[in-house]
């Protein structure tokens, strides 16, 4: 009967026991499973801060380019431009009056000149020059009939050309995407932290400015070319200058005679000047030579006269004999 209740009560105890390790067990697992996806959490959330800003400027970028290249301007919707360059060679019988009239008629359009050269060739010293002048375009044409109007014949003419309506289209495209970039470097460079994002940013800030100033450069030559037509003249004289009648003054006889007479005088004394010279610089040979020429004068006079004595004291002797 003893060993009856024995078995019965460590069957009892063998089942709490069982009973509490398979609850606490039950429990450490459940506590596992609670606590691993606040651990994920934690962990991710301190990855993505370490990202947060570097994601948000390159997002940035990207949206910036989107903006880039949905901004693309319509050339149809933009007025025309064109740039006109002309080029005409005339014949004129009178330079002078000629260019006079070309340069009234430029100042009259509201133009200017940017070259102006003159020269003279041939013999009869036909003068020639090249005008380089600026005039506005809504006048192109009719100063060209200007032109045709001052000369008395017209050598050469060429116009042209150049439509630029569609790169000044993407100049203006181009320009407004470079400034909403602009801007959206700026606001990040308020925000920026540290300082290797301010360095980036504004090395990348520094060069779409300098594109911006490269893309308004063009676009102003681009207007000012549209705006005001260039203009290449080469003016030729045809006329011969005939001299005049002269007047009393001119053919006044004393005075050319006086010219004369002193012209005659400046010659002598060019002329003696001119042997004084060369008698001093021949001095050192010149002077044994004259010096030796008058000694041998001397001595051949000399020896005449005793030749002569001789020859009449013989005669006189031939007589006393």
């Amino acid at each position: 009967m003893r060993l009856i209740l024995k078995k019965r009560t460590f069957a009892k105890l063998s089942l709490l026991l069982f009973l509490s390790l398979f609850t606490l067990f039950a429990c450490s697992n459940q506590s596992e499973d609670n606590s691993s996806p606040e651990m994920m959490d934690a962990s991710n959330n301190s990855n993505d801060a370490g990202f947060t800003e570097a994601e948000e400027y390159d997002d940035a970028d990207m949206d910036v380019t989107r903006e880039e290249e949905g901004t693309d301007a319509d050339p149809s919707s933009t007025t025309q431009m064109v740039i006109y360059n002309g080029d005409v060679t005339i014949e004129v019988n009178d330079y002078d009056q000629a260019q006079s009239r070309i340069q009234d008629e430029v100042d009259r359009l509201g133009g200017f000149t940017v070259e102006s050269s003159m020269y003279q060739e041939g013999e009869d010293e036909q003068r020639r020059a090249t005008l380089v002048v600026r005039v506005p375009q809504e006048h192109f044409h009719s100063f060209l009939h200007e032109l045709e109007s001052t000369s008395s014949k017209v050598l050469n003419k060429s116009t042209y050309g150049q439509d630029v309506t569609e790169e000044f289209v993407d100049l203006q495209s181009r320009l407004s995407s470079k400034e909403i970039v602009e801007e959206r470097l700026l606001a990040f460079l308020e925000e920026a932290e540290n300082t290797e994002d301010l360095l980036e940013i504004s090395r990348d800030l520094g060069e779409v400015q300098q594109e911006i100033e490269r893309v308004k450069g063009r676009m102003d030559y681009l207007e000012n070319h549209v705006a005001l037509s260039t203009v290449t003249i080469q003016i030729y004289e045809r006329a011969v200058n005939v001299p005049g009648i002269q007047d009393r003054e001119s053919l006044n006889t004393m005075q050319h005679a006086q010219s004369l007479f002193m012209d005659t005088i400046n010659v002598l004394i060019t002329m003696f000047s001119r042997l004084f010279v060369f008698l001093v610089g021949l001095s050192p040979v010149i002077l044994p030579i004259a010096i030796a020429g008058i000694v041998i004068y001397f001595v051949q006079k000399r020896r005449r006269g005793e030749r002569k004595v001789n020859e009449s004291t013989s005669k006189e002797q031939e007589k006393k004999d």
